[in-house]
């Protein structure tokens, strides 16, 4: 019998039948996803284990990734192999890249943990920045340590110019996302900053009380999936970017992990959008294969 999912948007309905030795296979009655006007301007939907693309939409369109580009940056910090935690970073004017930040001024001090979390969780550009102007080598090394990560994931079309994503030279495609972010979801240290929903902590130099919140709406706000890591990103000449890995939740409110997903939506025309179409992504690729 098919197993009853809380699915929200769309419930395609379709029977599905496991074929022996064969992963994620679709169903001949069960339709395509056919995307709405306008909803996005590239995705795609894969299965983290196996790297099957289930769906695309110009996968390999080049786009700018906007804050998604943090994701390489968090992956060349723990490709380095050891994140110094309680390392103090002093905030610097260099940081103040623009877009969404961590309000702190100029020469506070900050746990390089805080800003880890602060970078990933709520998307802080300047924390982005410190974190790059403090990787061993400086910015520079940074950013190419970005590029290899990204070639090391399979990224071909990728290329960084900044730690932040606020450099509208940044590139990747909906396919390019798919393989960094699976390669940075594999690891806890950017997992678990990936999938808290807020994170509190006490700013080391002034004892002021912070409390960051997660960008992404289906962690915060939905309970009809379940969020196992994700990311968000905005530039206007982006529009609204997001990746997601999402299982189905069961009738009692339990995930199940056998069928999980990656989505990567980019382009879309706004942010609740964005979430809405990773939504309907998810349900389509639950509803029409078997994992």
């Amino acid at each position: 019998m098919k197993r009853a999912y809380i699915v929200g948007l769309l419930v395609v309905g379709c029977f599905v039948f496991a074929v022996p030795g064969r992963a994620a296979t679709i169903h001949q009655d069960c339709g395509p996803y056919v995307p709405l006007e306008n909803e996005f301007a590239s995705a795609v939907v894969m299965v983290p284990k196996t790297k099957q693309i289930l769906y695309s939409f110009k996968p390999d369109s080049v786009r700018v990734p906007a804050s998604l580009t943090k994701l390489a940056g968090a992956l060349a910090w723990v490709k380095r192999g050891f994140l110094p935690y309680s390392k103090l970073v002093k905030m610097s004017s260099a940081d103040e890249v623009g877009g969404g930040r961590l309000r702190l001024v100029v020469g506070t001090k900050i746990t390089f943990r805080d800003l880890w979390y602060s970078s990933i969780t709520a998307s802080a550009n300047n924390a982005a920045a410190a974190l790059g102007r403090v990787f061993p080598g400086g910015t520079k090394a940074y950013i190419a340590r970005m590029n290899a990560v990204a070639r090391a994931a399979g990224a071909t079309k990728t290329r960084y110019f900044d730690a932040s994503g606020m450099d509208e030279r940044n590139q990747t495609t909906a396919r390019d996302m798919a393989l960094i972010a699976d390669a940075a979801f594999r690891y806890a240290e950017i997992r678990l900053p990936a999938q808290t929903p807020t994170y509190g902590f006490s700013v080391w130099s002034t004892g002021t009380k912070k409390v960051i919140t997660n960008t992404n709406r289906l962690l915060t706000k939905d309970t009809d999936v379940w969020v196992v890591a994700g990311k968000t990103g905005y530039l206007e000449v982006s529009m609204y970017n997001l990746v997601v890995r999402l299982q189905p939740v069961f009738a009692n409110g339990k995930p199940d992990p056998s069928k999980e997903v990656l989505v990567v939506v980019m382009g879309a025309p706004t942010k609740d959008g964005s979430f809405d179409s990773a939504k309907r992504l998810a349900s389509w690729a639950w509803d029409s294969h078997q994992f």
